[in-house]
């Protein structure tokens, strides 16, 4: 399954846990950081920085669930009102090596593999979003 997912209609296996973000929450990084930080219970360390979400994604050992996707809906608007539109790249990237390195991680004692994907509701920003990215994604025609 690819790191990111397009789709009309969200339907996964039974082993997924779909975490949903509020789209017209997430204007900005910062009401991304937020809904993100506050649907995964992020811990109070959390610095609503790029630095900072890497290093909560790339943990995630306060969550006992083994597959996550973060689904966003609605996505039009997702990131819309950033004054620096080149941190949405530098966003879709940083989400995209983190569900990468995800997948190459070993079973440890100090961190439990996880599998993570980030989905959005279809829209045609979005997968413009991605495109400039020549981020790679999966797209639901249902």
């Amino acid at each position: 399954m690819p790191n990111f997912l397009v789709t009309k209609n969200l339907e996964l296996p039974d082993d997924y846990s779909i975490i949903e973000l509020d789209g017209h929450k997430t204007l900005t990084l910062r009401g991304f950081y937020e809904e993100i930080g506050d649907a995964l219970a992020f811990p109070e360390e959390f610095g609503f920085t790029s630095e900072s979400l890497d290093e909560m994604l790339s943990d995630l050992s306060w969550l006992e669930d083994d597959k996550i996707v973060v689904y966003i809906s609605p996505s039009n608007q997702f990131i819309e009102k950033e004054r620096n539109p080149e941190k949405i790249g530098t966003l879709l990237n940083l989400l995209d090596a983190i569900c990468e390195d995800w997948r190459w991680e070993d079973d440890s004692e100090d961190l439990p593999k996880k599998e993570l994907i980030f989905a959005f509701a279809d829209s045609p920003r979005i997968r413009e979003l991605l495109d400039k990215q020549e981020i790679s994604y999966r797209k639901d025609t249902k």
